[in-house]
């Protein structure tokens, strides 16, 4: 999950990283973007070679058309947070910049989505559909504690692993729900693309839009939670994707 950080002056990676200074002077922000864009490309296709090679078919990890729509609100909910952020940031970048963005925010979502979502949920999900779950997401968040490496203060890197597993508990709810990584592909994409896009701004105004996103994730991960049929010792349910 990208973080909310300034790529104009010193571009930093989805986790924080920064990109060396010359990497800027370079391309500038559109160049340190693709760059970076072509490193989680390289990741997403060997997460999908993993998935090639193990015994479960690519589709049974989630690459298939997602179904029960309805039981998740059709993403209303998640794309209203999409929404919220680009209405109280708005674009604050040229257009070769948010073309470079694009590019980047759907090579990430490929990326995190084929590890996090796929591979790792697979694996957890050998023990139960609530395990895959809570552990997928923690997992998620936790491993943005990288941003520490960076220089990013405490304070905004626990922030930063409170919103991520946020996202990671309601992404993975998703695929319990519909059997496929499509839905949170798009929306991990889309929320990138509109932060990037609005300059990752820390206004009053974008602080405001930005909680009330979170707010409605929060409760779109209670409304997703229930709705996922589990038995008490959390096994897996005709709820729940048949992954391997």
């Amino acid at each position: 999950m990208a973080r909310r950080h300034r790529l104009r002056a010193r571009p930093r990676g989805v986790h924080g990283r920064r990109v060396s200074s010359s990497a800027t002077l370079r391309g500038g922000e559109a160049g340190a973007a693709l760059v970076l864009a072509a490193g989680a490309a390289v990741s997403a296709i060997l997460g999908l070679v993993v998935m090639r090679l193990s015994p479960s078919r690519v589709r049974d990890y989630g690459y298939r058309r997602p179904r029960r729509a309805r039981a998740a609100l059709w993403f209303i909910p998640a794309a209203a947070t999409v929404l919220i952020i680009l209405g109280t940031q708005g674009v604050r970048v040229d257009a070769s910049t948010v073309a470079a963005y694009g590019v980047l925010v759907a090579a990430v979502a490929l990326n995190e989505e084929t590890w996090f979502r796929g591979i790792v949920f697979a694996i957890l999900h050998a023990r139960s559909t609530r395990t895959a779950v809570i552990g997928s997401s923690v997992l998620f968040g936790v491993l943005h504690l990288a941003n520490l490496a960076s220089g990013s203060d405490v304070g905004s890197s626990i922030l930063q692993v409170a919103f991520a597993a946020l996202f990671g508990l309601v992404a993975a709810q998703l695929l319990v729900l519909t059997g496929s990584l499509w839905p949170a592909i798009a929306w991990h994409a889309a929320w990138n693309f509109v932060s990037f896009i609005g300059g990752d701004a820390t206004d009053s105004r974008s602080l405001v839009g930005l909680g009330a996103a979170c707010v409605v994730m929060l409760g779109y991960a209670v409304f997703l939670g229930r709705r996922m049929s589990s038995r008490p010792d959390g096994a897996t349910t005709t709820d729940a994707p048949a992954l391997p």
